[in-house]
């Protein structure tokens, strides 16, 4: 059985900063839908995400065309300063998420502070 090792990052001369990327991906009942209830869980998942984004919990979200039919295709990304434990539990509540429609994988993604700016994101919530 294979164990993790620590994730170990490189020491970096310079400042860093770090944001949660959420992951969207086709979920596990994707091929179920079609027609109406497609055309309706899509609407209901971007109102959510909007609504996400307006409330400030997300820095930005949007779309993925994914063209790899090999694999589990991507669908979105959202960007956010929550932790990722914050950032999966708001997601999961996603009415796509919660359908199966789509599957979500947050992730920490670390930078060079100041490469990033989201000037019409709004404050973050506490």
């Amino acid at each position: 059985m294979e164990t993790s090792r620590p994730l170990l990052l490189p020491k970096a001369d310079f400042e860093v900063e770090t944001l949660t990327v959420c992951v969207l991906f086709e979920g596990p009942r994707a091929s179920e839908y079609r027609g109406a209830e497609l055309e309706r869980l899509l609407q209901e998942h971007l109102e959510f995400t909007v609504g996400l984004v307006a409330q400030g919990h997300l820095l930005s979200a949007g779309g993925v065309v994914d063209q790899d039919r090999s694999s589990q295709r991507l669908t979105g990304i959202g960007l956010s300063r929550k932790s990722p434990e914050e950032v999966r539990r708001l997601v999961e509540q996603d009415p796509s998420v919660r359908a199966g429609l789509e599957g979500v994988k947050t992730v920490t993604y670390t930078f060079p502070k100041g490469m990033l700016a989201f000037p019409l994101a709004r404050r973050e919530l506490p």
